[in-house]
Parts: C-alpha cells; structure tokens; sequence
C-alpha cells in the first residue's frame, strides 16, 4: 500500500497549488526574480506574480508564506519614499528656495582656478566659447588648472545660493510634505534559495510531468512516496507507481557533475528492500564512469538527462519496454 511521505509535508501542500508552481516554474527555470515595480496606482507591485497568481490575490501573503517554508530570500531593501497620508512610493520631488520658497533652481558646479584660488560657477568661466578666468581674467588652456569644488543650487527667483535646498514630495494624490513628515518604506528583491533549486526543479517541473506520463499509462502515483519493504522499513521515493502486478520505483539525482556511485548505491538500498519490477534511476546532467560501472551489479535502469527536458520521453520508453513494447536501450 503507498503512502505519501510525511517530509516537508508544507512545502508539498504549497506546490500542490497550480498557481504557486508555476510562479515557482519560471522563477527556477527561467532564472528570474520577483522584481519590485511602481505600478499607475504608486504602489509596489511583483508584475510576475500578479500575472501568475492573478489580480485578486494577495502576493504580500504568499512572499511571506514562501520565506516562511525557505523557499524564497530577500534582497537587502531598498527605501523608498512614501507619502505618509496617500502611502504613494512614486512623489514628484522639487527643490524650494530657502529664502523666497520659489521652486525654480538651477544647479551648478562649482570650480576653483588652482592659479589664483578663485571658485565660481563652471558656466562663469565661459567668455565666448572659451575658458577665461573671471577673477584674474587668465585664460584656461589645460583641464588640470581648474579642480571642482563641489555644487551648489542658485534661486533663478532672486539669485539666493545654498548647497542645501529644502526638498519637497509631491504625492500624485496632491499632498506635499518634506523630509521630517516622509515615510520610508523597504521594498525587496526576492529570489528562490539555492539551497532548493534542486529540490524545486524535481518537484516543480520533472516530478509531476513523470507522475502525469505514468498515470496516461494506467499506474496508481504517488510523489513522494514512502513504500514499506519486505523489512519492515518504509523507503521513501521520489515516485512510485503501481499497476496491479506492475510498479514502478522512481529515484532523481540531481548534481552540477555527474552522479556519483553514492547515488546508485543508496536507490539500490530501496529497491533491493522494495523489489519493484522496474527501478529507474534519473541522473541530471549525468552518471559518472564509476557510477555505471557499479550499476553493472544491479538491476536499475539509468536514465540520463542533461537538464531533465528530455527525461519524461527517456523514462516513457523505459516503461513500455516493461509493457511489452519495442526497446532497444534507453534513447539518448
């Protein structure tokens, strides 16, 4: 009798969410991130998630129950302006005069001529078309005889200059407030750990196209599964499927090299316990020399994939040659 394992029992209900699993899908697959937009309503937005999870739902709440089960990690945040009363992230931002309150300035860079010391404006050293110096009226052949020194905002109302302008947030809604009412908000970037990549890639993508391939076929699945063994011990499987007199024991071994013999070695524990008439072991990207040449001994079908795409075709055609179907060794 199957029975689903108990093992990360959470994260196995929150991937039985189509939704969830195809935001996760692309997120693994196509290595992207949750990126955090300002929407025509000047608030936060994952654009992704809306899209997958749809409009109503709250994609606040399935961040945090992704963080919850470590599926997902933030960024370090980025603060972002909010109007305190419309909670707006996307103000208009003005400098003020200090003196007349005008919002008409204009910035300048300031430079000193290394020469006689003098600091001005870089447009007051311009005298048609040429650099001169204002104060000693020398003229400025070399880049190096001048030095910058800062800048400094100039009131185009009534000509006040100060380094330090009053900044005024206009919220689109209307309201203004300065840098004593704002309200910073934090905003993340989220991405999938890749402590789960793995895990997400068997479970998201290659996991459930085999279970569907298997139950086309007329199996019973289960994934994961834990299977009792002619030793009492319950052995826990990527996949199980049954037939009546048929089944089927699934192991996937996912590596940045390939599979070494402690991965043949560990599924031969199960499946000597278990006894399953077709024992398929997937390797991604591959199985190493010494891994095949252990599996000489045993009776386990190795199954390789580069990237897991072609593995459903690769385990199909395992399991119709167990059928009765043609078969003339697993395809590359």
């Amino acid at each position: 009798m199957m029975q689903v394992s108990s093992d990360k029992v959470d994260r196995q209900k929150a991937f039985s969410e189509p939704s969830t699993r195809e935001l996760l899908r692309r997120l693994v697959v196509d290595q992207k991130a949750l990126v955090p937009e300002v929407g025509n309503d000047g608030r936060i937005h994952y654009t992704l998630a809306d899209q997958v999870l749809g409009p109503e739902s709250d994609v606040g709440i399935w961040i945090a129950q992704m963080r919850g089960l470590d599926i997902l990690r933030a960024s370090k945040p980025k603060e972002m302006v909010m109007c305190p009363t419309h909670l707006r992230v996307d103000p208009m931002v003005q400098f003020e005069c200090t003196k007349c309150r005008a919002r008409n300035m204009r910035k300048s860079t300031l430079v000193e001529h290394l020469f006689c010391g003098y600091i001005e404006a870089d447009s007051k050293f311009n005298k048609d078309g040429f650099l001169v110096c204002p104060n000693c009226k020398r003229p400025i052949k070399k880049p190096e005889e001048l030095k910058a020194s800062g800048v400094w905002f100039e009131c185009l109302n009534c000509t006040t200059k100060t380094s330090t302008p009053k900044v005024v947030f206009t919220c689109r809604e209307g309201h203004e407030f300065g840098t004593l009412d704002v309200s910073l908000t934090p905003v993340y970037t989220y991405e999938v750990n890749e402590s789960v990549t793995s895990q997400l890639l068997n479970t998201l993508v290659l996991t459930p196209a085999l279970g569907d391939m298997l139950r086309e076929l007329g199996y019973e699945v289960a994934y994961p599964a834990s299977v009792q063994g002619r030793s009492g011990t319950k052995q826990s499987l990527d996949i199980y499927a049954k037939a009546g007199e048929k089944d089927i024991a699934i192991q996937i071994a996912v590596d940045t090299k390939p599979i070494e013999p402690t991965g043949v070695i560990s599924f031969f524990a199960k499946t000597y316990d278990i006894r399953p008439k077709l024992a398929i072991l997937i390797t991604i990207p591959a199985s190493s020399d010494a891994a095949k040449q252990i599996n000489a001994g045993y009776d386990i079908v190795i199954v390789e994939d580069k990237d897991g795409a072609g593995a459903v075709e690769k385990v199909k055609f395992v399991v119709a040659g167990m059928q009765g179907g043609p078969q003339a060794g697993v395809p590359q």
